[in-house]
């Protein structure tokens, strides 16, 4: 994963287990070694009811994205 704001790869810094957390059950925590930004990004708990979500559809071809045309190949 890339840094937002300078692009470079971060670094793991390890993965923590949430407890008195219903949501999210772990966290893992990220450093950028450049600009010293910190992420955390949080896993959600799958124990719990997922949301209700439709399934991502693929996007329709575009003139200047002539890489998505099927025609093309």
């Amino acid at each position: 994963m890339d840094c937002y704001h300078c692009g470079t790869e971060l670094v793991w810094g390890g993965d923590h287990d949430i407890e008195g957390e219903e949501e999210y059950d772990m966290v893992t925590n990220l450093s950028c070694p450049n600009c010293g930004s910190y992420v955390e990004v949080y896993r959600f708990n799958a124990s719990v009811d997922a949301p209700k979500t439709k399934p991502l559809e693929e996007p329709s071809p575009t003139p200047d994205a002539s890489w998505l045309d099927k025609n093309s190949e």
